[in-house]
């Protein structure tokens, strides 16, 4: 008997998207707290826990610690200031590390099953869609964040560069002793300009500029659309592709 074949439609239907989440992590090498917060955020960045949420990791290295036996490296007053705005905004007057805060809202000991539950409870907030794209050029990385409207009045357009990957050998105070890793450690952060009307729709573009010693093929942007020292609007990540 002869086989027959019938030819049918292939169908292939779309993973849905994912609701971008962002996830803040306030941390220090100095505090002795951290680094199973430090490991918290890495697995939530790898693993994806969350159904339908894409977990965006940044990790804020504060600098409030840096006077009490180590200097973390990659801390800065800029990342205290930005903590310090969510505390002045938020319902808890306390400034401490690790500290979560789940788009710009619920801030919280670092832990992942809070931080699981929190990123869920933000998924069903409506976000503006962020068009980013990244691309290096010499020393910098040109960055364009795109939106179909233009961002409503007292939102701010920010963007971050994060690395993956980095440790310290750490030679004092309370983590001495210790090697440390974390996850997408911010290098620097940076206020875009006001979007302006481009192609029926609205964009923004600045260049963060690259130091030596950053591993290009690490390095990660995350662009927030956000009120200073409140809830994110949007939010979008992207690996910076090479020139």
């Amino acid at each position: 008997m002869n086989a027959v074949l019938f030819a049918l439609p292939l169908i292939l239907s779309a993973a849905p998207a994912r609701t971008p989440v962002l996830v803040e992590l306030f941390t220090s090498e100095g505090c002795s707290s951290c680094p199973s917060a430090d490991n918290a955020l890495a697995r939530l960045a790898q693993k994806q826990p969350v159904e339908g949420v894409e977990l965006i990791a940044l990790g804020f290295h504060v600098d409030y610690w840096d006077y009490l036996g180590w200097k973390d490296p990659y801390s800065s007053g800029e990342y205290s200031e930005r903590q310090r705005r969510y505390v002045l905004d938020g319902d808890d007057n306390r400034m401490y590390t690790p500290q979560m805060v789940v788009d710009g809202q619920r801030a919280f000991v670092g832990g992942e099953d809070e931080a699981r539950t929190q990123a869920a409870a933000a998924a069903q907030r409506p976000k503006v869609p962020l068009r980013l794209t990244a691309r290096v050029e010499g020393e910098t990385v040109v960055v364009r964040v795109r939106t179909e409207a233009a961002p409503a009045p007292g939102l701010e357009l920010w963007a971050a560069l994060a690395e993956e990957g980095l440790s310290s050998d750490v030679k004092r105070g309370e983590n001495a002793g210790k090697k440390l890793s974390h996850a997408a450690v911010v290098r620097t952060l940076a206020t875009l300009p006001p979007a302006k009307a481009s192609e029926g729709s609205f964009v923004s573009e600045a260049r963060l500029k690259l130091a030596a010693g950053w591993k290009r093929d690490k390095l990660r942007v995350v662009a927030v659309l956000q009120a200073p020292g409140g809830p994110v609007s949007g939010v979008a990540s992207v690996e910076p592709a090479a020139k």
